[in-house]
């Protein structure tokens, strides 16, 4: 036969007492916070799970609360402690005490957080990340990138109602520099911002030609979960992005994994601005001495051209006029011979006139004449040997650096020659040297 039954409230009131005495202490205890809510009544009501290392299966479960009371001191002390509100995805290190109620069941009642433990799991975290990102070949790929040499395209991760976001863009805006940004709409906080961010960055490669630089800032707003900016996914995303990244998450606790694979880390948006205007900046007045020493070179360079210019053509002038002038001083000289010739030869005759007297007398007239037509003849002769008399009846003079060319001997392929015409002078080039004898063969052949 069955023993007296009992109600379920009585029964709920025996596994109570037994629990009771079971578990009068308070235990420290590690798990994940799957759930965290609070209520109308500041009440805070978690789920707690463990995983089995290395995968999601679960291993345990178990509710939890937080009395309104002692949630508003142990929240203030974690979000002081971590940077971060205490948030689902997070492990503890929490003091439980075990309670059963009659119509509520069993919970833990948490009565103590250990922030400590929080961030060493974080820390652990991160360097496994940082290894695995390493062991990858992948952690200073972004680092590696050639920073453009002026980075006006932007490509700006953020969400668009964020204070950074507007900072960001002010900074731009009064830097005086001809920025385009274009920003990529993204949850910056929360359980959706990796994912959101992601596509941001899948939204960009697609169009990255059209962008120099990458921007992920944040800013502004209540401190909340940050903890996609250690995901493994997402840093390895930005690492291997083929356009430099810079951060300006604004971390309250040490820099993230995302800020370590960033081309450049900077606290803030607004730092993250004077950063590109240093950089703008700096490549500005490297260009303008760039341009300041172009123009220089220019100048001297066309100011030494003009010289050595001016210099060719005196050399030349007083080349030719020194030619011209030795052949009228040979010509003077010829004459002034032919003039002491000539009265010489007038004397000899003048004598021989009178030794022969009137006998030879005509015969002396002939020759005197004779003589003063060989003379004309001479004279006619020796103008013609004028250069410049040459010229005017329609010959041509041929010079070589300077000296008249008699011979084309004196001349080969690719030499530079000046003719000079009664009208001018041109400038032209050998091309082929033959003899009278060559040119007499081929035109036999």
């Amino acid at each position: 036969m069955f023993a007296s039954p009992i109600s379920l409230s009585e029964f709920n009131a025996l596994v109570k007492d037994v629990l009771n005495e079971a578990f009068p202490e308070k235990y420290w205890v590690t798990a994940e916070i799957a759930e965290c809510k609070t209520n109308a009544s500041g009440h805070c009501y978690l789920e707690l799970i463990e995983k089995k290392a290395g995968s999601d299966q679960l291993l345990a479960r178990s509710k939890a609360v937080i009395w309104a009371n002692v949630w508003y001191f142990l929240s203030a002390q974690f979000q002081l402690s971590t940077g971060v509100a205490l948030s689902r995805g997070q492990k503890v290190l929490i003091e439980v005490s075990l309670t059963f109620h009659e119509l509520y069941g069993m919970s833990l009642v948490i009565t103590d957080i250990d922030p400590a433990y929080t961030l060493g799991d974080w820390a652990k975290r991160r360097q496994e990340i940082l290894l695995r990102l390493k062991a990858d070949g992948v952690l200073d790929l972004n680092k590696e990138l050639p920073w453009p040499l002026l980075p006006q395209r932007l490509a700006v991760i953020s969400s668009a109602t964020a204070a950074g976001y507007e900072d960001f863009c002010v900074q731009l805006k009064e830097s005086g520099f001809a920025y385009q940004w274009q920003l990529f709409p993204a949850i910056m906080q929360g359980e959706q911002a990796e994912s959101s961010i992601l596509q941001a960055l899948d939204a960009i490669l697609d169009q990255a030609e059209h962008f120099d630089v990458v921007i992920l800032i944040r800013g502004g707003g209540a401190t909340a979960d940050l903890s996609c900016f250690d995901s493994y996914e997402l840093c390895a995303s930005l690492a291997q992005f083929p356009l430099p990244v810079l951060t300006g998450i604004g971390h309250e606790r040490d820099e993230s994994v995302a800020d370590i694979v960033a081309y450049r880390a900077l606290k803030t948006p607004t730092a993250v601005a004077e950063f590109l205007n240093g950089k703008m900046m700096d490549n500005w007045e490297q260009l303008s001495d760039y341009q300041n020493y172009l123009e220089q070179y220019t100048q001297q360079f066309l100011r030494r051209e003009k010289q050595a210019l001016q210099l060719f053509a005196h050399q030349l002038k007083s080349s030719t006029d020194g030619q011209v002038h030795r052949q009228r001083m040979e010509l003077q000289k010829k004459t002034l011979h032919l003039q002491t010739y000539s009265q010489r030869s007038c004397q000899q005759q003048q004598q021989k006139l009178s030794t022969y007297k009137e006998s030879l007398h005509q015969r002396s007239l002939r020759q005197i004449e004779a003589h003063k037509h060989a003379m004309a003849l001479m004279q006619t002769t020796l103008k013609m040997y004028n250069p410049q008399e040459q010229l005017q009846r329609g010959y041509s003079l041929t010079l070589h650096r300077g000296k008249i060319v008699k011979s084309v001997q004196a001349l080969q392929a690719g030499d530079s020659i000046e003719v000079r015409f009664r009208d001018g002078s041109l400038l032209s080039q050998v091309k082929e040297v033959k003899s009278s004898s060559e040119r007499k063969s081929s035109s036999e052949e």
